[in-house]
């Protein structure tokens, strides 16, 4: 029997990455809290935003399942980690807008993360550095 590995549903480019505030060691969340957060953080946009289905929040997060997902969800906002709107469409429920508080500008959070780097002469190099 051949086994030929599963294609990974997204494909990122090398390098690829997404930013989570140092700080969420320290929040004592509970590993199902802590994996629906990096989720939420992996899909929100530069304002910290995001409406991912609680569906797709388990599935990224090994496959939870959705009351797992609700029960974590529920431990972040009591955290006051994220807030939560529950929007409606036609009088039926659609996908929740997520607000991380911690993420809410990450262009801002990036300009922490990024520095530029010069060469000893001083003028700028065409490349960043990560520290």
């Amino acid at each position: 029997m051949n086994y030929s590995p599963k294609k990974p549903e997204y494909e990122y480019p090398p390098g690829t990455f997404f930013i989570v505030p140092l700080d969420i060691f320290e929040k004592g969340l509970s590993p199902n809290a802590f994996a629906v957060y990096i989720a939420l953080a992996f899909f929100s946009d530069d304002k910290g935003q995001c409406f991912p289905s609680r569906m797709t929040i388990g599935k990224h997060c090994g496959g939870k399942s959705r009351p797992v997902v609700d029960k974590a969800l529920k431990e972040l906002e009591d955290k006051q980690m994220i807030e939560i709107e529950r929007r409606y469409k036609d009088n039926k429920q659609i996908t929740n807008l997520y607000t991380l508080y911690d993420l809410t500008d990450k262009k801002e959070a990036m300009k922490h993360l990024v520095k530029y780097t010069h060469a000893e002469n001083g003028e700028p190099l065409d490349y960043y550095e990560y520290y």
